[in-house]
């Protein structure tokens, strides 16, 4: 049935396609630029060594705690992490961020080096080992939300209240259907 419905629709105009595949190229330049990664360093306390990759790997180690079963990992108010669930694993943490295991596990050991990251033996299997976020990793990740968070306010200020529905509602479906 899901077959005949989506024969039933248009293929998508080649521009319409190209001019999205850009938006999206600028939409990863800009959230790698260096200005991005120095304000949230400083807004971190001015570690120097902080780049883009650790807030990615912060935000990962959160959402995957929160999607494991059972997790108790919650967020405050402003959508930073409260406390850490059953934790993630070290291939939870490639699989989001889109990197091979073994990259994912040394950018893991320098999170844990740097105090961002603690391995934990998993409460519900004795063979895994799972990543936990530390309070100064929280601190940092909550920070770097708030700046993302800042960036988009401003970015669709001057957005309807109807605009930014529309927008989030299709934006959230383009990555739920990009996932697939």
């Amino acid at each position: 049935m899901r077959k005949a419905h989506n024969a039933a629709r248009p293929d998508p105009d080649a521009n319409d396609i190209e001019r999205i595949r850009v938006a999206l190229v600028e939409l990863r330049r800009l959230f790698q630029r260096k200005n991005l990664t120095a304000l949230w360093a400083a807004a971190a306390g001015g570690d120097p060594h902080l780049d883009y990759a650790d807030l990615r790997l912060l935000d990962a180690v959160v959402v995957a705690s929160e999607r494991k079963p059972g997790s108790s990992a919650r967020r405050g108010a402003n959508g930073a992490a409260r406390m850490a669930g059953p934790g993630a694993t070290v291939g939870d943490i490639a699989r989001l961020v889109g990197v091979d295991p073994s990259r994912a596990s040394r950018h893991v050991a320098r999170a844990v080096s740097r105090g961002l990251l603690v391995r934990r033996v998993s409460q519900h299997d004795a063979r895994a080992v799972v990543l936990e976020i530390t309070p100064k990793g929280a601190r940092l990740q909550a920070k770097g939300s708030d700046l993302t968070r800042a960036r988009i306010a401003r970015a669709v200020a001057d957005w309807s209240t109807a605009d930014r529905a529309v927008f989030e509602r299709l934006f959230a479906r383009f990555v739920g259907a990009m996932v697939r």
